[in-house]
């Protein structure tokens, strides 16, 4: 006999057991990050049961774009030994059955390989690259934005188009739990971790950035487009797929899901 549902507190270990075991990662260093992270829900972390068996598994996170409220999915696992059995595909279907019910009318995730989601009505809709930045920092390393400044530009910045994606207070929580630095740059600003920038609010292209040298853009490609980020040799490393998501959604990496 078939379940689908969102998992008890008693099967989260169980469940991360399941996912550590198909992505290859190590448990006890999962443990605290999948306890701890922010936007952690049991209610969003649903199972597909056979009997007494959890066969496979996914997690959610609600997204909020100007046009409405979606699901970001996350972290399909489906146990080897049951993998081609069409598991996942029964439990996307009524995961999003069940959210769309729930006001949570589009699906969004981030895959490596199309074939499945495609098969479960999902569509390409852009492509998330890494590629290095031409950049051109000064000496010295500009004063970082107050948190309550980032608040209001990136705001300001979803605000102005139905497709950007919102942050309430929990998904704030979720940025803030990952170290970031943001320097102020025209109007807006640049979030920069270790080596990478994700996150870029401004509004007049320009031949360089102010970025430490080495600095890689890692987001999708709608949004290097839109900021005429100065990029070179960019590799695909995921898709951005949708279903029911009117027009392209405009979101950074900050938000991966």
């Amino acid at each position: 006999m078939i379940d689908i549902r969102p998992i008890h507190d008693r099967e989260s270990e169980a469940f991360l057991r399941l996912m550590c075991e198909v992505f290859g990662l190590d448990f006890n260093r999962a443990y605290d990050v999948f306890y701890t992270e922010p936007l952690f829900d049991i209610n969003r972390k649903w199972a597909l049961f056979e009997g007494r068996e959890m066969v496979s598994i996914l997690t959610t996170s609600p997204l909020i774009f100007g046009w409405g409220r979606a699901i970001g999915i996350a972290g399909v696992a489906t146990r080897k030994e049951r993998q081609g059995e069409g598991h996942a595909s029964t439990l996307l279907q009524k995961v999003m059955k069940e959210s769309a019910r729930n006001g949570e009318t589009g699906s969004l995730l981030f895959a490596r390989e199309l074939s499945l989601y495609e098969r479960n009505g999902f569509e390409a809709l852009d492509r998330v690259i890494r590629a290095p930045i031409k950049t051109e920092m000064e000496e010295g390393f500009p004063d970082s934005f107050e948190f309550e400044t980032v608040v209001e530009k990136y705001d300001k910045w979803s605000q102005a188009h139905p497709d950007r994606l919102r942050r309430d207070e929990k998904r704030w929580d979720y940025w803030r739990w990952h170290y970031r630095i943001c320097t102020p740059f025209q109007s807006g600003y640049l979030s920069i971790e270790p080596g990478l920038l994700r996150e870029p609010i401004y509004e007049s292209p320009v031949d360089s950035l102010p970025l430490p040298p080495g600095t890689d853009w890692f987001g999708t490609t709608f949004m290097a487009d839109q900021l005429e980020i100065p990029l070179h040799d960019p590799v695909v490393e995921l898709y951005l797929m949708g279903h029911n998501v009117p027009g392209i959604p405009q979101l950074f990496m900050t938000d991966q899901f």
